[in-house]
């Protein structure tokens, strides 16, 4: 995968919060549903993207599938990201760079 693709992937909130769910533990749809107040029909495609995009994968247990981050690396890149988001000053306007 190239870069832009993976960010585009990591760029939308609703896969960082699937992200931070699994983060430190396997979970199944359900149990992700619940934590994260997200219908089950979005976090099932979410995470079907996420999995494409290699930064997920799953295991099935009996009738669960049970998903979890590919590698811890994933987690510290979200937690620098944020860092740096909250460190850097923009204006807010809609004309970036």
């Amino acid at each position: 995968m190239d870069t832009d693709q993976f960010l585009k992937c990591i760029a939308d909130p609703n896969r960082r919060t699937i992200l931070n769910c699994i983060g430190s533990k396997e979970l199944c749809v359900n149990d992700i549903v619940e934590a994260t107040k997200l219908e089950q029909t979005l976090v099932s495609f979410h995470l079907k993207s996420l999995r494409i995009c290699g930064l997920v994968v799953s295991r099935r247990e009996g009738k669960c599938i049970l998903y979890r981050i590919s590698d811890e690396i994933i987690m510290d890149l979200l937690k620098n990201i944020e860092s740096v988001s909250k460190k850097v000053k923009g204006t807010g306007g809609k004309h970036g760079c």
